[in-house]
């Protein structure tokens, strides 16, 4: 079949990818972070925050997913959403970042509460339609897993680049309110600009369903859809395996700096802080600077992802999706658990260098995860139009997107809950150096510890549980080949006929 998607298209959706993982990662990297130190919350009111935001898209995603599909515009049904929601995305990061009312307060919490639901509501109108116009841009499935697996180098790019600048922003004498704000005005920008391009380039070319369903035909076509349950069911079960990625922070100022840093230089005996205190001063002992450990910890995984997602088209045409599928979370569950069994021998003494081989390696899985999920609900559209007749884009990838969202709300949620039962201390913002820097207080070993198993042994209960789903993908092999050769018999027809 002869080639259908442009240059400009596949540059476009590219950078746009890049723009929007920026806003994206700045919220699920950083929002606990952001709730704790910058607005004052407890990690139970953190989590809290994230855990009810996440409840509210579990409906708000798949109503966008069905307004998609009922929309019909000249423009299409994924572009028009793509022209108008990047400015109050930018508008609602900003707010998100924003801490007016007194550290801890109700107020405080009622804020960050509205504007975390606000964010996703904003983000979700251009998420859905986004992602989903993948599966309509092209009808051609080797263009479609190249055009997805270059978008999401795109975006995991773009999600580096704030794990490289916020911790060097809060970690400054900017301090958390403002090295937040600062870091929320850059990323909002950018990320607006760059994700409205594709509105200009892009094309629908997959032909639409001659009626628009109604939600209640919508649902039980759904259900039909065996493979979309699938995904559903195994990104749930797995929601862990992203928590290292989500709680670098964590990792990088209690498991490493902590351990190279000289607590007698900072508090007296009692506790107390010591006056003229400088904690770079403190933290001694190791060439990286203090403020970029946490970057370099991120980039150790982001580089592991790049790779994988470079080669994955290259792996599909040997294996299937499942066996890719299976085959990187067994990857990912062996990686987790001997980091763990590494380390916890003696926790005071993690040696950076292996942490950063770990790190890369975790990221491979996850790199894979990153582009396969879209590629398994791109198969899924294509399963429920070979049963029933009928395709549901926007509806099946806002199950992708509400998906990545609960991904990251689950693995927050788990590690802030567990981590409030241990004697964590958290930060307390008014005790600062003298160049303004933030005063971390030290963990004892047994929390350190279990900040280790946190991020290593929790992701591979996640990377065990999503395999068990999975086992029943059927859709593979001869059979996901019968259908797709008659689903393009199909589509020929009718475009011959409009």
């Amino acid at each position: 079949m002869e080639k259908q998607l442009t240059l400009k298209e596949r540059i476009c959706f590219t950078l746009g990818a890049f723009g929007r993982s920026g806003i994206y990662t700045l919220m699920s990297m950083f929002t606990l972070v952001f709730f704790q130190n910058g607005a004052g919350l407890s990690l139970k009111q953190g989590t809290t925050i994230i855990l009810i935001g996440r409840i509210f898209d579990a409906l708000n995603d798949p109503a966008m997913g069905m307004l998609v599909d009922k929309t019909r515009t000249k423009w299409g049904k994924m572009r028009p959403y793509l022209l108008f929601s990047p400015v109050p995305i930018a508008i609602s990061t900003i707010l998100l970042f924003t801490a007016p009312f007194k550290d801890g307060s109700q107020a405080a919490f009622i804020w960050a509460l509205v504007t975390y639901i606000i964010w996703g509501v904003c983000f979700t109108v251009q998420d859905v339609p986004f992602w989903g116009l993948s599966s309509v841009i092209t009808p051609i499935e080797s263009e479609r897993t190249s055009f997805i697996s270059t978008a999401r180098l795109g975006s995991t790019f773009g999600g580096i680049l704030p794990a490289l600048l916020v911790p060097i922003l809060y970690q400054s004498n900017l301090g958390y309110e403002k090295g937040f704000f600062i870091s929320a005005v850059m990323f909002a920008i950018l990320g607006a600009g760059l994700s409205i391009l594709i509105f200009f380039v892009s094309k629908e070319r997959v032909p639409k369903m001659d009626h628009s369903p109604t939600f209640r035909e919508t649902f039980n076509v759904l259900a039909k859809d065996k493979l979309l349950i699938i995904v559903i069911f195994a990104a749930i079960l797995g929601s862990t395996m992203v928590t290292a990625n989500q709680c670098a922070d964590y990792i990088g100022n209690y498991l490493i700096i902590q351990n190279y840093t000289d607590f007698s230089m900072i508090f007296d005996e009692a506790g107390n802080l010591l006056p003229n205190v400088d904690a770079k001063a403190a933290y001694n002992g190791f060439w990286i600077p203090r403020g970029t450990i946490v970057t370099t910890l991120t980039v150790a995984i982001g580089v592991g992802m790049v790779p994988a997602m470079a080669i994955f088209p290259a792996l599909c045409k040997k294996f299937s999706l499942k066996q890719i599928y299976i085959g990187s979370a067994l990857m990912g569950l062996i990686v987790h658990v001997l980091c763990y069994v590494v380390f916890s021998g003696d926790i005071t003494n993690v040696n950076i260098y292996l942490l950063w081989v770990f790190l890369f390696l975790m990221g491979v899985p996850l790199g894979i995860y990153n582009v396969i999920t879209y590629a398994l609900i791109a198969d899924a559209v294509d399963y429920m139009e070979w049963k029933t007749g009928e395709r549901h884009e926007g509806v099946c990838f806002s199950f992708q997107t509400f998906l990545s969202k609960v991904n990251a709300a689950i693995a927050t949620f788990v590690f802030g809950q567990i981590l409030d039962q241990t004697n964590f201390k958290p930060v307390d913002k008014s005790l600062v150096d003298i160049e303004g820097r933030q005063i971390f207080f030290q963990q004892d070993e047994k929390t350190q510890v279990m900040l280790l198993a946190l991020v290593t042994i929790v992701p591979a209960v996640g990377f065990f549980l999503t395999i068990l789903p999975m086992l029943f993908n059927d859709f593979t092999g001869k059979t996901k080949a019968d259908a797709q050769a008659q689903l393009a018999e199909a589509h020929a027809k009718a475009m011959e006929n409009e």
